[in-house]
């Protein structure tokens, strides 16, 4: 076998030294790149799985809450404006009702969610409360969402969209327009029960629609910045959000970035360091 066998001179060595020493840099280099995108891919491939980079569109957390106004029962009711939910302790039915000002766009959603807890005099497996929620939208359409016969503790009520439990009203334009949701009330329907009840709203919100999804991502280890691009929908702002480390929490990096339509792109300076994941969520 030929073997080739080189003698180093100084000026030489020098060179090749340098020769390694660049392309020593290029792997730390191309180390640097990968490692940011094996992070951005995971969490690419992960962001249908992470519950806080939603696509759903929030009616309300019920943080500091007041109806418009108090109707049946909930006219003479104890009512509570907390920091994290909304209370109303009453007896029979009782409703009330919220403007949504400026109108929400909640289009592409396909579930209404509701989180309450429910207390009250009655057994453990009594029913005492039937919440409802209604939706009505710019023209008029009124929707109900009913949960009849619930117990006592905390429940996470979900309906389909498309099939209220009743229509108070057919609206100018048939079907609910989720674009143009322009008010929406809260209602509770004991039923037989006697007692007195405490429900307390938690969260009000619409889900299904796709989530955020990155399509595409360039890193310039230079000056790094991140391009970013994601599916993305109209009328909806986005928040890039950023950790060193998965078991810290997210932070926001660059928040109220404007939809491009059913795709955004978006550049990002990435905070001091070689490690890091991204994440994008829809406001």
């Amino acid at each position: 076998m030929e073997q080739l066998c080189y003698t180093l001179t100084s000026d030489r060595f020098e060179q090749h030294s340098r020769r390694q020493s660049g392309i020593r840099q290029e792997h730390q280099l191309m180390k640097q790149i990968t490692k940011w995108l094996a992070n951005l891919i995971i969490l690419a491939n992960g962001l249908a799985m992470v519950g806080s980079a939603v696509a759903d569109t929030t009616i309300s957390t019920f943080e500091n809450f007041n109806l418009d106004g108090l109707f049946g029962n909930w006219a003479s009711a104890t009512v509570v404006s907390g920091p994290t939910a909304y209370s109303i302790t009453s007896s029979g039915f009782g409703s009330g009702d919220k403007a949504m000002n400026p109108n929400i766009d909640a289009t592409g959603e396909t579930n209404i969610e509701l989180t309450v807890t429910l207390s009250g005099t009655g057994g453990p497996n009594d029913p005492i409360s039937g919440p409802i929620v209604s939706l009505v939208d710019g023209d008029g359409t009124f929707y109900n969402y009913a949960w009849y016969g619930q117990t006592g503790g905390t429940h996470v009520l979900t309906a389909n969209l498309s099939t209220p439990t009743f229509t108070s009203a057919a609206g100018s334009v048939p079907g609910l327009d989720l674009s143009k949701l322009a008010y929406f009330h809260l209602q509770n329907d004991p039923g037989a029960y006697p007692g007195q009840y405490t429900i307390t709203f938690e969260l009000l919100r619409l889900t299904g629609a796709p989530r955020p999804a990155i399509t595409s991502q360039s890193y310039d280890p230079i000056t790094q910045e991140f391009t970013l691009t994601w599916t993305s929908r109209p009328g909806k702002n986005y928040t890039i959000l950023y950790t060193s480390d998965l078991t810290n929490q997210f932070s926001p990096l660059v928040p109220d970035i404007a939809t491009g339509g059913s795709s955004t792109t978006t550049t990002v300076t990435m905070p001091a360091g070689n490690t890091g994941y991204l994440r994008v969520q829809q406001q």
